[in-house]
């Protein structure tokens, strides 16, 4: 039985864009979805509710977010964009590179295990990019897999951070808050 909306004292619901909603976790009648059993976990009402004042100031800074996971872009531009953060997605390396320059990002968080070309591919081409806005990027690395891609090896690789999933939104916003230097 649904509960009146007067009850409802102090629970925080997620509302996501209507173009983000293609791969919720919940069917039409608010049941869990066998498409969506898969995906990254979001928080629950009890933990929004310590989440309820954005924990970094991100107003107007530009993000590109790239990762071939389309649950993870969902999740990470919802986190940032509450944030304040303007958000553009790639859903690969090479894609992020063809619109770095028209994006015109203040930083790229990236994954680093994605088909095709990777972070680290992603990260060289970006430091060796012949516009001087873009090679100075900061770039932060997001991955699945902490083992493989160890802190200390992302680092020495050259990115910023290393933040190894699942990403709480609080840590996500203040890594990207730090990448910009706020």
């Amino acid at each position: 039985m649904a509960t009146p909306l007067s009850e409802t004292v102090g629970v925080r619901a997620e509302a996501l864009p209507q173009r983000r909603r293609r791969d919720s976790p919940l069917d039409a009648a608010g049941e869990p979805s066998a498409a969506g059993s898969g995906g990254p976990r979001r928080p629950g009402n009890a933990e929004q509710a310590q989440h309820a004042h954005p924990p970094s100031n991100l107003a107007a800074v530009k993000v590109l977010v790239v990762d071939d996971d389309a649950s993870t872009l969902d999740y990470f531009s919802f986190a940032l964009e509450t944030c304040g953060a303007v958000v553009t997605i790639a859903t690969s390396a090479r894609e992020a590179l063809q619109i770095v320059t028209q994006v015109s990002p203040d930083v790229i968080l990236t994954d680093i295990a994605m088909p095709g070309e990777d972070g680290y591919w992603l990260l060289s081409e970006i430091r060796h990019h012949a516009d001087g806005g873009v090679n100075g990027l900061p770039v932060v690395a997001a991955t699945a897999y902490g083992r493989d891609h160890s802190r200390a090896r992302v680092l020495a690789a050259g990115f910023l951070d290393h933040l190894p999933k699942p990403i709480d939104p609080d840590v996500l916003c203040r890594a990207i808050a730090a990448a910009v230097g706020r």
